[in-house]
């Protein structure tokens, strides 16, 4: 008898399955005022402008926050920093950072905090005591892994802290999540969200609150109706059985520099922008609030660093893999003694890396493989498409 071995297509079945399962288990009730419902602000302003979506779509540190199977499908190091301007004086931010280990995996770091200040107190008859303030923080430690040429699967382990009118609570908390690639334009992802979660207060009672647990299932699909530039991609939550949310956006990107958002959720209507320049990007977002006719407004400020920072080679410093002009030639393979990376500096791939497969001098073209994708088809552009790095 054949022994039986869990390959990519079973991967694919899971994914699917579990998509089908949440969107027929769904009960249309929305969960709200839970402990812990804070983390749910843990995202990328990004994502806020296309509402909410990022479960199969996120490319920066903030993958730590809503899906840590992501962080292995970055390949190059980022890192984030947010703060938001919300309704009834509350104020939000967070950090993360990423970078890959190549083979040994990909590693994330991040902290989030939102408080309220001057909350004035009252006493049971109604008369004011004295004001206080209403802290809560995250610190997260995330890993995750390719596994395959497609496959990611990530954990991030949380540390949570409260704090709330002279009295603290802590508490630990983890997310499993996992992304994978189905061809070269749509991406699913799922994750599994606070995972034997809950925090204890130092009170006499030595209250406990239980952090329920949440399931996401999100995809994306770049390039859609074969529109150069255009992410399509939508998100579903479920918490306890009841149907928590959903998120749908796009986002458009003009000349590799300048990003359009928009999105819709249940809480409304959501859009942002962003500018990207030399591995850096600004973005901002604002999305409707849970209550209240009032919005949210976020801002990210992100730095991609890495290999693609290198400088490029110099036209005479180009490796002499291409013929001499004098030759009628095929397109000359490239030594596998000497590697050649290019960097994508123009068109939907931009800023992904890749390795040189051939080169043809006669219509200045050059084959090349995604180094995100190693068992993906050779793509053939020109050029001036790309530059060489160290």
């Amino acid at each position: 008898m054949e022994k039986w071995r869990f390959s990519g297509r079973h991967i694919k079945i899971v994914y699917i399955s579990l998509f089908i399962l949440l969107m027929t288990g769904m009960v249309y009730t929305q969960s709200g005022g839970y402990a812990g419902s804070y983390l749910s602000l843990n995202n990328s302003t990004r994502a806020f402008g296309m509402g909410g979506v990022a479960i199969a779509c996120t490319e920066d540190a903030s993958a730590i926050f809503v899906n840590p199977g992501m962080i292995g499908m970055l390949y190059d190091g980022h890192f984030n920093a947010t703060l938001a301007k919300m309704g009834y004086d509350r104020n939000y931010y967070d950090m993360a950072f990423s970078y890959p280990l190549n083979s040994w995996g990909s590693i994330g770091l991040a902290w989030a905090q939102l408080s309220v200040d001057n909350i004035e107190g009252r006493d049971q008859d109604g008369y004011v005591t004295q004001n206080f303030s209403d802290l809560q923080s995250a610190l997260m430690l995330g890993y995750s892994k390719m596994i395959g040429d497609n496959f990611s699967l990530g954990l991030t382990g949380k540390y949570l802290y409260h704090s709330l009118a002279g009295y603290s609570a802590k508490g630990v908390s983890i997310d499993i999540g996992s992304s994978i690639y189905i061809g070269d334009r749509i991406t699913l992802g799922a994750v599994f969200r606070n995972l034997n979660s809950s925090l204890k207060w130092n009170t006499s009672s030595k209250l406990k609150e239980t952090i329920p647990t949440q399931i996401g299932v999100g995809i994306s699909y770049f390039d859609l109706f074969n529109v150069p530039n255009l992410l399509v991609a939508t998100d579903l939550h479920v918490q306890g059985g009841d149907f928590l949310g959903y998120q749908a956006g796009v986002e458009y990107i003009i000349r590799d520099m300048v990003l359009f958002r928009g999105g819709f959720s249940d809480r409304g209507i959501s859009y942002g922008a962003g500018l990207q320049v030399a591995g850096f990007k600004l973005d901002i977002a604002i999305t409707p609030e849970n209550f209240g006719n009032i919005s949210r407004t976020f801002f990210t400020l992100s730095w991609r660093f890495g290999k693609q920072s290198e400088e490029p080679y110099e036209p005479s410093e180009i490796p002499a893999v291409l013929p001499s002009p004098v030759q009628e030639a095929a397109p000359v393979p490239v030594s596998t003694e000497t590697k050649n990376i290019v960097l994508i500096i123009d068109g939907p791939l931009a800023n992904e890396r890749a390795e040189v497969i051939s080169q043809n001098p006669n219509d200045k073209t050059i084959t090349v493989r995604l180094l995100a994708l190693p068992g993906s088809d050779p793509i053939t552009m020109t050029m001036d498409q790309v530059r060489f790095l160290e």
